[in-house]
């Protein structure tokens, strides 16, 4: 399986191989109520390894129009809100598309073996049970591993950790891996409540047919194309902000370089409540190590020092 995703992602993929720069990734892809081992698969672990991929095409700054990627399927109206091509200045964007079930989850070791190794050697992916997540608490805590992913890539590809490894007298950090660390911002974004295939599926025909029949689904939740757009409201928020300036070279301006601190846009505004748990950089470096790291070191390259903090 393993090689039929390196294959996939990596060396048959034309996308990774174009000019194009990749301006703006909506990570929006997700299951529930399924098997909780693929529940995280899904997740965290798909998100993780198509960002990893496609990082490396988030510096192509210089190189042809912008371009919108999405793991997701309710963001095809979303595109024209995109940085065209005369913004030329657009700064790289990951959107990490979050649930408000975050906030039932305080680990996303919770509940699991201790000793990740000590079961024949399977990773942690491995040991999570292969049963319905009947009470969701697997989606909860995929959706705060999510948020502790962002955290870790605003950790390393904030400003100041580009400066830090471009004024590296070290001899080992090549250019190669100096273009890794472009700045990026990253954004957690929750839509709220939208009336999807995915929640239909878990609560039931019959929930479905009540919620419907009585318009209270209409009242209650978004469609998805409003679902949508609270999405991509992030991505309107920056980019009316920026402005091109010479003094950097990824376009944007001093002030609006990425910031370190967490930011979580929900049913389209900034400043949403988040867990703290989905800002411990601690956290966020366990699970890079013991959960993630396992997965993906073969799939995709990993640069240096990653988690490391």
């Amino acid at each position: 399986i393993k090689n039929n995703i390196r294959e996939e992602t990596i060396s048959s993929n034309p996308t990774l191989h174009n000019t194009r720069k990749l301006t703006i990734l909506i990570n929006n892809a997700g299951i529930m109520g399924k098997s909780k081992q693929l529940t995280m698969k899904v997740n965290l672990i798909g998100p993780v390894l198509l960002t990893m991929a496609l990082l490396p095409l988030m510096t192509n700054i210089n190189n042809g129009p912008s371009t919108l990627a999405s793991s997701g399927k309710d963001e095809s109206e979303a595109s024209s809100s995109t940085c065209s091509s005369s913004s030329s200045f657009c700064m790289p964007m990951i959107i990490n598309v979050g649930s408000s079930a975050h906030l039932r989850a305080s680990s996303v070791f919770d509940g699991y073996a201790n000793d990740i190794n000590g079961e024949h050697g399977k990773s942690f992916i491995e040991t999570i049970p292969d049963i319905p997540d009947s009470d969701l608490s697997t989606y909860a805590q995929s959706k705060l591993a999510i948020m502790q992913f962002s955290t870790l890539l605003r950790h390393q590809l904030g400003s100041n950790r580009r400066d830090k490894i471009n004024n590296s007298n070290e001899q080992h950090v090549t250019n190669d891996e100096t273009r890794l660390f472009p700045p990026v911002r990253i954004i957690d974004a929750h839509p709220g409540l939208v009336w999807t295939p995915l929640l239909r599926n878990h609560i039931g025909n019959a929930a479905t047919d009540m919620l419907q029949k009585t318009g209270l689904a209409n009242w209650i939740y978004k469609c998805p194309s409003e679902g949508a757009s609270a999405i991509v409201s992030a991505v309107d928020y920056y980019t009316s902000r920026e402005e091109p300036s010479k003094s950097s070279d990824c376009g944007a301006s001093t002030e609006e370089m990425p910031s370190k601190e967490q930011i979580y846009f929900v049913n389209g505004r900034p400043g949403g409540y988040a867990a703290s748990e989905s800002r411990d950089l601690d956290a966020s470096s366990r699970l890079w190590k013991e959960v993630i790291l396992p997965e993906v070191e073969d799939l995709v390259k990993v640069p240096k020092g990653w988690g490391a903090e």
